[in-house]
């Protein structure tokens, strides 16, 4: 029996890493329009395996992300949650990809300012516009605000160079593992936000995809 042993630990340890890897997170529906964005609209937006989520700056209340004092102000601003090292590239292949899931490690933030429409910031994206109402959004930057990591003067810690000239990746205290991966938390942050995303299941981005379009509708990518 032993190499049915061997055959189950090569299996879970192929299975650790495909989904560390893939992160490299009421229904109503709304018109796909191309007019100026009102109070209570998020895009989610896929990123190869990983899903960002941006919100209109306005919306969020003064004071509730540190971080946006940083950054260039903007219409719009983008986060997105993974790894500590692999998520802002600094590890990468093999190791990297075993190291972000298999066991828990460090987290960061990625905050990216958008200075036109979402959809035309990212061209070749895939992107669905999420309506939500004021309670849902406040429930959203809340749920966001409590994945930075606030030090005792109030402000979050740069943990690197964000992938855009004006984006920033900021430290997190949450945990990343296989079963909290970056997946996970964007269907959290949507669940938070009022679509029914059942993020403990949505280990990739397809599955964060497509509850966000169940609760909202595709404007830009695949169908």
């Amino acid at each position: 029996m032993q190499w049915w042993r061997s055959l189950l630990l090569g299996a879970g340890a192929v299975w650790l890493v495909v989904l560390a890897a893939r992160c490299h997170l009421p229904r109503r529906s709304v018109s796909a329009g191309g007019g100026p964005d009102s109070t209570g609209v998020l895009y989610v937006v896929q990123h190869g395996w990983h899903a960002g989520i941006a919100v209109r700056r306005a919306d969020v209340p003064a004071g509730r992300w540190p971080v946006l004092d940083d950054v260039a102000d903007a219409p719009y601003v983008e986060v997105g949650w993974g790894e500590a090292q692999y998520y802002p590239g600094a590890s990468r292949g093999v190791w990297g990809v075993l190291r972000a899931g298999a066991w828990p490690t460090g987290s960061v933030v990625h905050v990216v300012p958008i200075d036109r429409p979402v959809p035309d910031r990212f061209p070749a994206r895939t992107v669905v516009r999420v309506p939500v109402s004021p309670a849902e959004l406040d429930a959203f930057t809340t749920f966001v605000a409590a994945s930075f990591a606030v030090d005792s003067t109030g402000r979050v810690p740069t943990a690197a160079p964000g992938y855009y000239a004006d984006s920033r990746f900021y430290a997190s205290p949450l945990p990343y593992h296989v079963f909290n991966n970056c997946n996970h938390w964007a269907a959290a942050a949507l669940e938070a936000a009022g679509c029914d995303a059942s993020p403990r299941w949505a280990f990739t981005v397809g599955q964060v995809i497509s509850r966000a379009k169940a609760c909202g509708t595709l404007v830009q990518g695949e169908g």
